[in-house]
């Protein structure tokens, strides 16, 4: 069960994973000790998947964003489960979301060119025997790409 501490910790460590266990530990007001054990505790329990460098885009080429709708012959487990597998095989798909609504997934795909998405769209999604349709929108500005967990999320199942 997380307490107002294990919250803000890892309130803390979504903003900036990079912070040391002496700013953790003053920010969440415990001593360094303590932090590092709940913070231990915290990536122990599987409640930290991970930490990644968020790299800033102006700096490196840009690649061509793309939100693409796919919506799937018969959406049954069999045929879902078959999508994902085949979809996750490619480095471009960064996101595959199912959802709701008036298709079944949801992906953020990302590549050199348009001409190098058209090239994946025909020979991915396109060969694909399970795929219906798929529509594309291409990402022109991003104001803001974040994937925190707001900290109203960051209660147990069941309380409140």
């Amino acid at each position: 069960m997380l307490d107002g501490i294990d919250r803000r910790l890892l309130l803390a460590l979504q903003e900036d994973a990079r912070r040391t266990n002496a700013e953790l530990a003053e920010d969440v007001g415990l001593s360094m000790s303590a932090c590092a054990k709940r913070t231990a505790r915290l990536w122990s329990e599987g409640l930290i998947a991970g930490a990644v460098a968020i790299l800033d885009r102006r700096r490196f080429r840009r690649p061509v964003t793309a939100m693409v709708t796919v919506t799937l012959t018969s959406p049954t487990a069999r045929n879902s489960d078959a999508f994902v597998q085949a979809i996750l095989r490619h480095a471009q798909v960064q996101q595959c979301h199912v959802v709701t609504g008036d298709f079944d997934f949801l992906l953020l795909i990302q590549e050199r060119s348009i001409e190098a998405y058209h090239d994946f769209a025909m020979e991915v999604l396109g060969a694909l025997p399970f795929v219906q349709a798929y529509k594309t929108t291409f990402v022109l500005r991003t104001w803001r790409n974040r994937d925190a967990l707001p900290g109203w999320c960051l209660e147990t199942p069941g309380a409140a």
